[in-house]
């Protein structure tokens, strides 16, 4: 979501205080009382992203984003995996460079070491160069294990976002190499651009007829766990018969998929714009592909993907969107 603007106003206790713009020498009446300081409010869901205030007493200053060594290869597979990440696929390239340059490590990790705890404020996020992660939240007091991070994944990124505590401990399954990135970097560069895209694709989702009876923030929740995809033109995203293992929505450009049968030697085709979803046939049959689908916009296309398994704890969360899903299976047929 864009930056909302900056407060140009200062408070005090909730009050807005204004500028005296009288001379000293007048005088100033007492008011006859003094306004009691406003109740807390309980926040019981998740704050929406906002910009943070800058005024007197804090004041913006020049960022100047850490540098940590790294060889030619780290450097290379951090761009690579950030990216395909949808935190930072609205960065410019050269933004991106500095984003990896100020990135800690690597750290090493080994199984059973626990790197976030749920509760706890967050203070940086970490990208998984290595190894397997396991995210972890107390359920009717039970500590399970609810996602794995894998080689390519992020994780932490949320408390960053929303300034909110930890919601999950993240503990080693196996040997990990990790990469920390500050918040104050993430503030500074990053969060901006993941605004911006947030609300595009909050736009993009919110149209699409699969997720009608979803709320905007299910929707966010499920926004968190998809990534983007560029995929050049005429590059085969899924293949007829495959194993299939990963659902696509079309974020921006087209894809073409056909699908052969023994009744006609020619395939049938259906073109799937920005909106549009595929792949979740497989997911949800547990069956092969049943059709192909290549890019083809030119030069590129955009999507947003989920993996097989958190495929499956969304849809199983509400019932309403593995309703949809079920209910249409025949529009490939």
């Amino acid at each position: 979501a864009p930056l909302g603007s900056f407060h140009r106003c200062h408070t005090l206790c909730g009050l807005e205080v204004m500028a005296n713009t009288d001379s000293e020498e007048d005088e100033v009446e007492e008011p006859d009382f003094v306004p009691p300081p406003p109740s807390k409010v309980v926040r019981t869901q998740r704050q929406s992203v906002s910009a943070e205030a800058f005024g007197e007493w804090n004041q913006r200053v020049v960022f100047e984003p850490p540098i940590y060594p790294k060889t030619p290869d780290q450097s290379q597979e951090l761009l690579e995996v950030t990216s395909r990440s949808f935190l930072f696929t609205s960065l410019e390239e050269k933004d991106l460079r500095v984003v990896i340059a100020a990135m800690k490590g690597p750290l090493i990790l080994e199984p059973g070491m626990r790197i976030i705890q749920e509760g706890d404020a967050g203070d940086a996020l970490y990208v998984v160069t290595e190894g397997e992660m396991d995210c972890i939240k107390i359920i009717d007091g039970v500590e399970m294990v609810v996602k794995t991070c894998v080689k390519g994944d992020l994780f932490g990124e949320l408390a960053l976002l929303y300034n909110c505590p930890r919601a999950a401990s993240v503990q080693c399954r196996e040997a990990a190499v990790l990469w920390e990135l500050d918040r104050a970097t993430f503030n500074n560069i990053v969060m901006e651009g993941v605004q911006r895209k947030r609300n595009q694709c909050l736009t993009v989702l919110s149209s699409v007829p699969l997720f009608a009876e979803i709320s905007r923030t299910e929707l966010e929740n499920i926004i968190d766990a998809l990534k983007m995809e560029r995929r050049p033109h005429g590059d085969v995203i899924i293949r007829q018969g495959e194993v299939g293992e990963h659902f696509y929505i079309v974020y921006e450009g087209q894809v073409m998929a056909s699908k052969v049968t023994e009744e006609s030697p020619d395939p049938v085709m259906m073109i799937h714009e920005a909106g549009d979803y595929f792949g979740e046939l497989a997911l949800i049959l547990d069956a092969p592909r049943a059709a192909s689908v290549v890019a083809s916009s030119e030069p590129e296309v955009y999507l947003l993907s989920m993996d097989r398994a958190t495929f499956k704890r969304i849809t199983g969360e509400h019932s309403a969107l593995h309703g949809y899903l079920e209910a249409n299976k025949s529009r490939y047929d």
